[in-house]
């Protein structure tokens, strides 16, 4: 026992300093570097907070000088061309129109994968729709008439807004004015996203390049679909603003 206590008399300076080392070393990682680390956290937080705060600050500005009504019109524009589901109604009736406006007659339409007619959300895209950037309906169509309006029901199928394509196409030709063309199509459609994460993508004027191409859709004919009922009306938080609460 005396051992001991002389033991600690002569190293007494030491063993404080090393207990105070101890204590801090301690103190360091159950507090000082806890706190730093939630310092920074809050500080990134802050940051992501006030970058979305600039977002939407943004997405304010530009609605505010925006008319709504001239961006209704144009999505229904634009939904007439490139439907938001299969829309197998306009596609049947854009194509009997056209064939009664080139004189041609159909004998046969066949979709290749019709699946469900409602949107099939959680479907994959093909890497070719990701390229296109829509989805993709094909469908198989034979046409008979004379040259002159198998070649005017070409010119006008791809030039409607109801958007198709022609992949390929088959041709039985008994003279110029009795061909059939057997034709391996698509239709377009693109489902509208309302998932939350589009809420947080910056929203951005149009440009003038997009502003051309919709005057370039608006100018394409509307053949067999009927005519789009105008947006609905509700009450109102100020001028040209439906209030989401009334619906």
């Amino acid at each position: 026992m005396m051992e001991i206590n002389k033991l600690l008399k002569t190293y007494r300076g030491l063993i404080i300093s090393l207990s105070m080392i101890i204590i801090s070393a301690v103190g360091m990682v159950f507090g000082i570097i806890p706190a730093v680390g939630k310092i920074i956290q809050m500080r990134n937080e802050m940051v992501a907070l006030s970058t979305t705060i600039g977002q939407l600050q943004e997405k304010i500005n530009i609605l505010n000088n925006s008319d709504e009504e001239t961006y209704r019109t144009q999505l229904r524009e634009l939904v007439a061309a490139v439907p938001s589901d299969k829309s197998l109604t306009t596609l049947f009736s854009t194509v009997d129109a056209l064939a009664a406006a080139s004189g041609t007659t159909i004998s046969d339409l066949t979709l290749a994968k019709p699946g469900l007619i409602a949107t099939e959300s959680a479907a994959r895209q093909s890497n070719e729709e990701k390229q296109i950037g829509s989805d993709l309906l094909p469908f198989t169509v034979t046409v008979h008439g004379s040259y002159a309006q198998i070649h005017d029901f070409l010119s006008r199928v791809v030039n409607v807004r109801r958007f198709f394509r022609v992949r390929n196409f088959d041709i039985s030709l008994a003279d110029m004015t009795n061909i059939s063309v057997r034709m391996g199509m698509d239709a377009f459609y693109s489902p509208i996203s309302l998932s939350p994460s589009m809420l947080d993508k910056p929203l951005e004027p149009l440009t003038a390049e997009e502003e051309q191409i919709i005057a370039r859709i608006e100018a394409m004919p509307i053949v067999g679909q009927l005519t789009l009922p105008p947006p609905s009306t509700g009450a109102t938080s100020g001028p040209g603003r439906v209030d989401p609460f009334s619906l």
